[in-house]
């Protein structure tokens, strides 16, 4: 039960009429908003918040949060009917939504860490949740494959999955729950839609990772620029001064990123071949895995590690740093290092020689073709495609790194949403004119199994931990493990 008490005063809420108000509860929803509860109208992309106040006002709202602008208006319309209710002007709807939900669920875990990047964030916040627990800890992490809390069953609150990063008030209801359940440790990550969106900006870091940019999400941020800064407001407007910045030294932004952090003067902790904390001497492939060498403030470490792919010790790196800029032990974090375990549908293998991956960037594509090519004796297969209403300028990139680093390239079906499936294998095929195309995903993955010979080694990429395929607006039952497993038992 929520303690009822007055709302903040804060210069993002503009009285336009204010009545004596304790609201009860938060919604963005309108659908969600309960009798005495405040309801926030936020300008959407594809819903404008505003034409929902109405129903927000039968269902009982107390008090109405419009955008600059409108509030004397919105206030005006409805003063005969609800005389009772409070409204309120902000410039920025999104991130009053975000300190209301602080607000009204004002509880977190003692050490939360911001994990953002193009690709990585699943892996690095898995990783870390593994790091704390081996470390005994309480942690969890949050992103992609849902609410995960180590050692316990925990299911993943509704609408969150699939998902990098919740709706403000979502968020704010799990750091609330987490904190009652005595879980002290969260690893999120933060997608630059959120970043965006100022999801994150009531959320008290103790530290931020960035693990490294590329091409994606171009049909929301339009630009490679506006993508940045997106993901940037993590260290330049949302991280706690007294925060750490983890940063991997070895990525083209990684000066832009270090100016910024610098001008904040927040505490830096690097990873790389530059990095400050954790330094990789070698890394050398086996027929299991990868025998690593790191250096830590002086000292050497070696670890085996078995897992496929260099961009992964990356991970590991990233993960490990930012468990140390928490306060763990440096010694005790890197033996830690030895227990993890890979990430559903991360380059994971699933059959020998098989893989799954959720690679679905140009840069994922790449990074796994070239983790798997040192332990490719015969011919590696690359079995994709790309998702409808989505980035189209990566569909090509993406046909181009196939032709480029796979010796065999079947091109398919991934999730078409509302586009025509066969348009956007055209568009890959573009650049991989050499490339098979058969787009039912299934027939794809049967087909490259039946081909493969000893030696060779399969990547199916795209959707990796996903049990679904999305055509128009269903989610029809699909796993591409399934698959793999399927053809294995016939």
């Amino acid at each position: 039960m929520i303690a009822l008490k007055p709302l903040p005063k804060t210069e993002l809420l503009i009285p336009i009429r204010e009545r004596p108000l304790c609201p009860s509860s938060l919604a963005v929803d309108s659908r969600k908003v309960e009798k005495g509860g405040i309801f926030v109208a936020i300008p959407g992309t594809n819903h404008d918040g505003a034409t929902f106040i109405e129903e927000a006002l039968k269902r009982g709202a107390a008090g109405i949060v419009v955008a600059q602008g409108i509030g004397k208006k919105i206030a005006s319309q409805f003063k005969d009917q609800y005389p009772h209710v409070s409204f309120f002007e902000t410039p920025n709807a999104r991130k009053a939504a975000s300190l209301l939900a602080s607000h009204f669920y004002p509880l977190q875990p003692e050490t939360v860490v911001a994990v953002t990047g193009t690709n990585g964030k699943t892996s690095v916040v898995s990783f870390m949740r593994q790091l704390w627990h081996h470390l005994g800890k309480s942690a969890a992490s949050l992103g992609t494959l849902g609410l995960v809390v180590e050692g316990k069953p925990f299911p993943s609150p509704t609408g969150t999955e699939g998902i990098n990063t919740p709706p403000a008030v979502t968020l704010h209801q799990i750091l609330q729950t987490l904190k009652k359940e005595g879980i002290k440790n969260l690893a999120f990550e933060a997608s630059s839609h959120a970043l965006d969106q100022n999801r994150l900006d009531a959320v008290h870091l103790r530290a931020a990772v960035f693990t490294n940019f590329s091409s994606d999400h171009l049909d929301y941020h339009q630009t490679m620029d506006t993508y940045f800064a997106a993901k940037a407001r993590l260290f330049e407007e949302v991280l706690d001064q007294t925060a750490a910045a983890v940063l991997n030294t070895d990525i083209p932004e990684y000066e832009k990123l270090l100016k910024l952090c610098k001008k904040r003067d927040l505490r830096l902790l690097t990873f790389g071949k530059e990095g400050n904390l954790l330094r990789p001497i070698s890394i050398t492939p086996t027929d299991e895995g990868q025998n690593v060498v790191l250096e830590c403030q002086g000292k050497s470490y070696t670890l085996f590690l078995p897992f496929v792919g260099q961009f992964q010790i990356y991970n590991i790196m990233a993960a490990a740093s930012a468990v140390i800029a928490c306060g763990a032990d440096i010694p005790s974090t890197l033996e830690a290092c030895l227990h993890l375990k890979g990430v559903p549908g991360r380059l994971e293998r699933v059959a020998p020689g098989i893989y799954v991956d959720y690679a679905h960037t140009p840069d994922g594509l790449l990074s796994s073709l070239k983790a798997l090519r040192p332990h490719t004796k015969g011919k590696l297969w690359v079995v994709f495609g790309c998702g409808g209403n989505r980035d189209k300028s990566k569909r090509p990139i993406m046909g181009q790194i196939a032709a480029e680093f796979a010796d065999r390239t079947i091109v398919t079906d991934d999730n078409p949403r509302y586009e025509n499936p066969a348009e956007i294998r055209k568009e890959i095929l573009a650049k991989c004119p050499n490339a098979q195309e058969l787009g039912a995903r299934e027939e794809a993955i049967q087909y490259v199994l039946d081909k493969m010979e000893p030696g060779d080694i399969v990547l199916i990429a795209g959707k990796g931990h996903e049990p679904y395929q999305i055509i128009e607006d269903q989610h029809l039952p699909f796993d591409d493990g399934d698959e793999v497993r399927k053809w294995i038992n016939r």
